[in-house]
């Protein structure tokens, strides 16, 4: 048997070992899901109901979904069209707030809904005040 106090042990197949593990990078293909920067946030409504928010920074390239409370599977599924457009924006090259001017008083959507032509612009301090107000079920009602 040898002793083990004079074996000299060496740490082999640790992720350290062999370098970067993802030597590339993941190109950016949307825009950014949080910032801590303030924001512009506008409802989006279906059939008269608020059902979710866009969001997006003036001054950073980021921009977002975010369901309404309340709005179960509704508000939930008006985010895929709203990511997909917002992804297409991306490519097009739009700053993030310009993205969102693109669908303003468009049409409504069967499913993702509208942006009305006369919805009011609110201001939060970022990203997270903008899930903040998304969280909040009790005002949800019918505009006029």
């Amino acid at each position: 048997m040898s002793d083990s106090s004079s074996y000299a042990w060496e740490p082999t197949g640790r992720p350290g070992d062999f370098g970067p593990l993802a030597p590339w990078t993941l190109e950016q293909t949307t825009y950014l899901a949080t910032t801590n920067t303030p924001v512009r946030c506008l409802p989006v409504v279906l059939q008269g109901h608020v059902i979710g928010y866009l969001w997006a920074s003036a001054t950073e390239g980021a921009a977002s979904y975010v369901g309404r409370a309340g709005t179960g599977a509704v508000g939930f599924d008006a985010g895929g069209p709203w990511h997909r457009r917002l992804g297409e924006a991306w490519g097009a090259g739009f700053s993030a707030w310009d993205a969102l001017q693109l669908w303003v008083g468009e049409p409504e959507d069967p499913r993702a809904g509208a942006i009305p032509a006369d919805a009011e612009t609110l201001v939060l301090p970022n990203s997270q005040a903008a899930r903040g107000l998304a969280s909040h079920a009790d005002s949800y009602d019918r505009l006029p």
